[in-house]
């Protein structure tokens, strides 16, 4: 069986950023605030752009923030 760990390594892998986010988001074992607000506010902003624009947050850079956060724990840096 599978941990969620080592299926966001293998989501961040294969570049599904948006699944892996989804996963690590609600994690707390050896991640800070800081760090799991940042995945949680990439994962939001991919799935309501829109409504985080509407409130002054820019998505594109929310999710590169988020996205560098995940790779940074879970993976290799690639490009989106």
């Amino acid at each position: 069986m599978e941990r969620k760990s080592d299926t966001v390594r293998r989501l961040v892998s294969e570049g599904n950023y948006k699944k892996a986010l989804l996963i690590a988001k609600d994690f707390r074992l050896g991640i800070g605030p800081d760090q799991r607000d940042a995945m949680s506010r990439a994962y939001e902003c991919m799935v309501r752009p829109s409504f985080y624009s509407q409130i002054g947050i820019n998505p594109h850079n929310a999710i590169e923030k988020g996205v560098s956060v995940l790779t940074e724990l879970y993976g290799q840096s690639t490009s989106m």
